[in-house]
């Protein structure tokens, strides 16, 4: 007997011991969903918002991160690749902010966008409870998985739609990175949004390209040649006299991307654009379009990644700072 009660007595002192780090992989209830909130690789985000800085647990923020950057209706392979990008870029950013007081922002312009749960609710209405549970079970299958190059975690950016060929960083940022290449991406062409158009009066187009060339005499006049990479991207193109980059235009026109025709049909500026954003890295409707084909989420990053291998990070900081 004395050797029974010694034994009931180790059981519940072991009980007690582990029951602290149960609780700490316990899921937090959100409505009749739940947001994940057990550390993976790092034990949390500093995240600059308007608001400031937030710290946040690795793996919510890579659910608001996917949620906010593809639609939830993409396929669960597409939906992976998405949130391995997700997670290198976060590390990436990590080491490039290693002496700031925030890891990354939720600007997309510059990093990625991320959407609370809150913001998911009003995004998704009735579709909130399947859609995160769809979100986190791929940032659950790829689990400390990043992409590398050279042992580094490489800046895994990507884009909504490109040209039907991405385009280098070079083109776009003037710095080269071996794995950021042009790659076709046939599906792209297959997008209801894969072209667009902007009309612009001569007024407006007058006065937009204001604060860069002053335009006079007639408008058949001020749009000369203009240039392209091998992936549509404008590289040169001359107005009124004075030579342009393509995203400047898009940027006083509000263009989707830097890849576009620019006619004038004697009474107003035409753009056609192609594409939706900078073109570099993974296209996302690509990814989907792939995964829909039957590839699998690292047959998808490694298209789009060239040279570069998908392994789990197996302790916080791996290839980082060193």
């Amino acid at each position: 007997m004395k050797n029974s009660y010694l034994i009931i007595l180790a059981v519940i002192m072991a009980s007690m011991l582990f029951l602290p780090l149960a609780a700490t992989a316990l899921p937090a209830t959100q409505g009749n969903a739940t947001l994940t909130v057990a550390p993976q690789t790092e034990d949390a985000v500093r995240l600059k918002t308007e608001a400031g800085i937030t710290e946040i647990e690795t793996d919510e923020y890579l659910v608001g991160v996917v949620a906010a950057e593809m639609p939830a209706e993409y396929t669960e392979e597409a939906l992976k690749a998405q949130a391995v990008a997700a997670r290198t870029f976060l590390n990436y950013k990590k080491a490039q902010n290693a002496k700031e007081d925030y890891d990354i922002t939720a600007d997309e312009s510059t990093d990625q966008a991320f959407l609370s749960e809150e913001q998911l609710k009003e995004k998704w209405g009735d579709n909130f409870s399947k859609n995160l549970e769809k979100i986190e079970a791929v940032v659950k299958a790829t689990q400390d998985e990043m992409i590398f190059y050279e042992n580094k975690p490489i800046m895994a950016v990507y884009h909504a739609v490109s040209s039907g060929k991405t385009e280098t960083a070079a083109n776009v940022w003037g710095e080269d990175y071996p794995y950021l290449t042009v790659t076709d991406s046939i599906g792209d062409l297959l997008c209801p949004d894969y072209l667009s158009t902007v009309k612009v009066s001569v007024e407006d187009f007058k006065k937009g390209m204001s604060s860069l060339v002053e335009l006079s005499g007639e408008a058949k006049g001020w749009l000369g040649k203009s240039e392209s990479t091998e992936s549509g991207t404008v590289s040169k193109i001359t107005l009124g006299g004075k030579e342009f980059k393509g995203s400047d235009l898009r940027e006083k026109f509000s263009l989707k991307s830097s890849s576009f025709d620019l006619t004038f049909d004697g009474t107003s500026f035409i753009f056609t654009v192609r594409g939706y954003g900078h073109g570099v890295g993974m296209s996302q409707y690509g990814a989907n379009y792939m995964a829909q084909q039957g590839s699998d989420y690292k047959e998808i990053l490694n298209w789009y990644y060239k040279d570069c291998e998908i392994k789990k990070a197996l302790g916080s900081g791996v290839g980082l700072r060193d």
